[in-house]
């Protein structure tokens, strides 16, 4: 055989193979509903809700649980009972809690379809008594938790609490003198707050919620919630603390300072007074008494100009009276 058609019969089915390689389906392990570090969270989430100080994580127990949390996936056993008959302070010593020291270990685990870490600890393991106990636990100081995901899909969870002879566990103060108070509930569902005027979402933090049950309310990345608020996945939160889930979009206006308006004085109007009318005074128009001259310009005056006429009619008249008067005389003798 030429070495070429060797060489081709070669090529092709390596080619082939990577091909199969690349198109094959990823491993299911990464479509885990949750982490471990989420459990975590919110089982500290309860613990400050009910007033009690949060667990500090531990490596070594991480391991103890992670353990246990393959074995159940592998072996669809759900069971405190580990691989070879371990307990879980046998996983916890293998894993090199306590270095030497004595242990005491106890342990939760859940499995479901789809099991998110919230509805682990608030819907499988809060309601159980002996679960409960182990969350609120005053006796250990130390947790580590565990997940897996077996071939049917369904998420396993696995949480294991601990304290060693050396550490010191701070137990809470009962004061028996106090007065009784009602515990927080353990499950206090998370209701959606309505955005405000300014286009922000605040959601006021109730007992018995966690970051991770907000994040699942609303619907917001966990990342963008912590960016908003200043916070980590190991920050625990309070009752009545607020927290930002979604920031400002709108910037509200403020109003301008209203500056005083200085009401300007109606100006006075001085009335123009109106002039005083000076009665006219009434006009007699006398006759003025004829002088010496005027009685002995009459003559001159009724026969010129205008008034000759009138002066000839009146010396007329004046002869036709004489004469008159001189014939009536003369009949009467």
């Amino acid at each position: 055989m030429k070495p070429l058609n060797l060489l081709r019969r070669l090529i092709f089915p390596g080619l082939l193979v990577v091909f199969t390689l690349f198109l094959a389906t990823p491993n299911s392990a990464t479509a885990q509903a949750g982490t471990a570090a989420q459990v975590l969270a919110e089982i500290n989430g309860v613990r400050s809700a009910n007033g009690l100080a949060p667990l500090v994580e531990n490596i070594y127990l991480n391991i103890a649980a992670q353990t246990q949390a393959d074995y159940i996936a592998a072996t669809g056993i759900g069971s405190h009972i580990g691989e070879g008959g371990s307990t879980s302070a046998d996983r916890a010593l293998a894993a090199g809690y306590g270095e030497g020291a004595t242990v005491w270990v106890t342990e939760n685990w859940a499995r479901g379809p789809g099991l998110t870490a919230y509805e682990c600890v608030y819907n499988m393991w809060v309601p159980s008594t002996d679960h409960l106990n182990n969350i609120l636990t005053t006796w250990h100081n130390e947790f580590g938790a565990g997940v897996a995901l077996d071939s049917n899909g369904f998420t396993v969870y696995v949480a294991v609490f601990g304290h060693t002879s050396g550490s010191v566990v701070v137990q809470p103060t009962i004061d028996p003198n106090a007065p009784t108070t009602t515990q927080a509930p353990y499950i206090q569902p998370v209701t959606t707050s309505t955005p405000n005027p300014d286009g922000s979402v605040i959601h006021v933090v109730q007992p018995g919620q966690s970051l991770w049950a907000i994040v699942d309310a609303y619907g917001i990345a966990m990342a963008d919630l912590l960016a908003l608020n200043g916070l980590t996945e190991d920050d625990a939160i309070f009752p009545d603390q607020e927290l930002i889930i979604v920031a400002a979009s709108i910037q509200e206006t403020v109003p301008p300072t209203d500056t005083p308006e200085v009401e300007e004085p109606t100006p006075t109007l001085t009335p123009t007074p109106a002039p005083t009318k000076t009665p006219a005074a009434t006009q007699v128009t006398m006759t003025p008494e004829p002088t010496e001259a005027e009685r002995s310009n009459f003559l001159v005056n009724i026969f010129s100009g205008d008034s000759l006429w009138i002066g000839i009619g009146l010396v007329v008249v004046s002869l036709f009276g004489i004469a008159l008067l001189l014939f009536t005389s003369s009949r009467l003798k």
